[in-house]
């Protein structure tokens, strides 16, 4: 990425920012603006738009800011904490980095990108995303009206039932794309309920049912932790987010995972709103989990799980993200990150939609956490119309000849030592 700035340097950067009105690129989830700093605290900074609006962010968003200060181009990665029209309020990021060193920027996959390589005869899939509990796919007790023979008549029931008590009901699969709004990625990292009786009132302080299958005001703060929020600012995070939902008109909420194995593979949305403001009853969120267990054990039945059914061994590797230029993965085996070396060269296969496309790769760094392996891996050949759909994809615009001299946040390419 560059080189990190230290402690110092770093409140100097913000202070000139703010007191020099440094222009500053702001990119989102395919989505850019251009703003200025007017506001530097201990916890949070505020970004106000100099041309158009800001209002593509939202609470939660990751944001990358851009800005080019006393003769360096700086960056830094921060989590939108509010956002109005003309000005959002990001948490104060752990690092800046200067000296930008990469093509493209990398960024959290948005829509459905499924890559797959092979490796000895297995197949390994970086898109499955994983929870925290193993569910093992059991035939359902018998209930009226959920057949799991017939998947059709299965989901239309389930629709009926929804209908006549919810303003809207979705149910979303997973598949082929990994989490990318707050409420999918505390579901998948859970693998439990994400319950909002009332958003007036607040996220459950307790779970009522016996199997541990709703997540708690206790579970959201850990989880907050977990992914590097600030202690300071979890509890006003997440009444931001009920708040952004009752101004959205919505009174209340469920997400129910669809569980297979140690796998989230789906959930099932429900919302109350507009003329249906009603609270989102226990015995709502209970037939909907039970509705969901029937509905995966529908799906093994009816082949939607062909390659684990078939025997055949498969490897999940999350993508933590991607450019144009290449991606990064995780994994926790440590047979497989033995395998994967550093300049080891991968066949990739990148599905997006009906879009298929084979990409020659190669393993550049590779490093490790106490729980993972991670492994970056660098684009060698792709096909340049296949270059022009996955920047599209990735950045929400156009490829331009003009980005082939330019690095990152607009940077000029790093020397080249001969």
């Amino acid at each position: 990425m560059g080189t990190p700035v230290g402690r110092i340097e770093k409140e100097f950067v913000f202070k000139a920012l703010a007191d020099e009105g440094t222009p500053c690129d702001v990119h989102g989830s395919r989505r850019e603006a251009r703003c200025r700093l007017v506001e530097a605290g201990v916890d949070t900074l505020g970004l106000e738009a100099l041309e158009g609006d800001l209002g593509g962010f939202e609470p939660g968003d990751e944001v990358r800011v851009f800005f080019y200060l006393k003769n360096n181009y700086h960056t830094f990665t921060a989590k939108v904490l509010q956002a109005e029209l003309r000005k959002i309020v990001v948490e104060h990021p752990g690092g800046v980095y200067k000296n930008l060193q990469r093509k493209y920027e990398r960024v959290h996959l948005e829509g459905s990108i499924e890559v797959t390589f092979n490796l000895k005869g297995r197949k390994i899939e970086l898109n499955y995303p994983r929870g925290e509990h193993y569910n093992p796919v059991e035939p359902p007790e018998p209930a009226t009206g959920f057949d799991p023979a017939k998947i059709q008549g299965l989901v239309m029931e389930f629709r009926k039932k929804a209908g006549t008590s919810c303003s809207r009901h979705k149910i979303t699969m997973l598949r082929d794309r990994l989490p990318r709004t707050w409420e999918e990625k505390v579901v998948v990292r859970l693998g439990k309920c994400l319950w909002i009786p009332a958003v007036a009132e607040d996220f459950p302080t307790r779970d009522p049912f016996p199997d541990d299958r709703v997540i708690t005001k206790a579970d959201l703060v850990a989880f907050e932790e977990e992914s590097g929020t600030r202690p300071s600012v979890i509890q006003s995070r997440l009444g931001n987010i009920l708040y952004e939902k009752s101004k959205q008109d919505i009174a209340a909420e469920l997400f129910c995972p669809i569980l297979y194995n140690e796998y989230v593979v789906g959930y099932v949305h429900l919302v109350n709103e507009g003329e249906k403001r009603d609270r989102m009853l226990r015995e709502m969120v209970d037939y909907t989990w039970q509705f969901a267990r029937v509905l995966c054990y529908s799906l093994v039945t009816n082949g939607y799980f062909r390659a684990e059914n078939a025997g055949e061994r498969r490897y999940e590797a999350p993508i933590i993200d991607m450019s144009a230029s290449g991606l990064l993965f995780a994994h926790p085996n440590q047979d497989l990150a033995r395998e994967l070396l550093v300049h080891t060269d991968l066949d990739l296969t990148l599905r997006m939609g009906d879009r298929v496309i084979q990409a020659g790769s190669r393993i550049m760094r590779k490093f490790k956490d106490s729980e993972n392996v991670f492994f970056g891996v660098l684009f060698m050949r792709m096909q340049p119309e296949d270059f022009r759909f996955l920047f599209e994809h990735l950045y929400g615009k156009r490829f331009s000849e003009d980005y082939e001299g330019k690095w990152e946040g607009g940077a000029p390419p790093p020397p080249l030592d001969l």
